[in-house]
């Protein structure tokens, strides 16, 4: 995936996804999610697609350089397909993947891809989306008693408020966005606090 600058010690950018510790087993329920038409997943792509969705529009509404949204839709696109053959029938999963292909087919192939976000516009800002990503998925996780999956988000995400919790870490931010990073952790808290005492760590 993608996303900013990376600062002090959290790894990776968002093309770097977490994978979750476990073996995936279909089980007896395991067709429930792929026939699912709506809702939210306990799944890790879905989730960046969420985040994507939710940055496109923010960097349309910003007028950000559209050579940078062809490049960061390039890898939307591709793992909106591959979400759209795991989950045919989710209907959220459909509209993104149409509104992605309705902006890609209207951005001037000649617009320059190497330039890049306005410090406004936090799409490629790795922590961040780590940090958005990893909390939600953690929560349908751990409402899906995949205590595991939710434990192993919940450190990425711990790391990151560090960094994203910084004075001035997020003073070019939409201030919506920036609200959510703050008013977030106390209830992030919570929940770290409840699934290790699932985990017995």
């Amino acid at each position: 995936m993608k996303l900013f600058k990376l600062t002090g010690l959290v790894v990776t950018c968002a093309v770097t996804f977490l994978v979750s510790p476990g073996v995936s087993r279909a089980g007896l329920y395991g067709d429930e999610a792929k026939n699912a038409t709506s809702g939210e997943l306990n799944d890790q792509d879905y989730w960046w697609a969420k985040f994507d969705a939710m940055m496109l529009e923010l960097a349309i509404k910003q007028h950000q350089p559209e050579g940078r949204i062809g490049v960061d839709l390039a890898s939307s696109s591709r793992r909106l397909d591959d979400l759209a053959k795991k989950y045919p029938k989710h209907e959220e999963i459909q509209k993104w993947k149409q509104r992605a292909a309705e902006v890609e087919a209207k951005i001037d192939p000649n617009a320059d891809r190497g330039k890049s976000f306005g410090p406004e516009c936090p799409w490629d800002e790795s922590n961040l989306a780590q940090l958005w990503v990893n909390l939600h998925w953690a929560k349908v996780a751990f409402d899906a008693k995949d205590y595991d999956t939710a434990r192993f988000c919940m450190q990425n995400v711990m790391q990151n408020y560090e960094i994203m919790l910084r004075p001035d870490r997020m003073k070019d931010y939409p201030e919506d966005l920036r609200k959510w990073a703050v008013d977030s952790k106390s209830e992030a808290d919570n929940l770290y606090k409840a699934i290790k005492e699932k985990t017995n760590r």
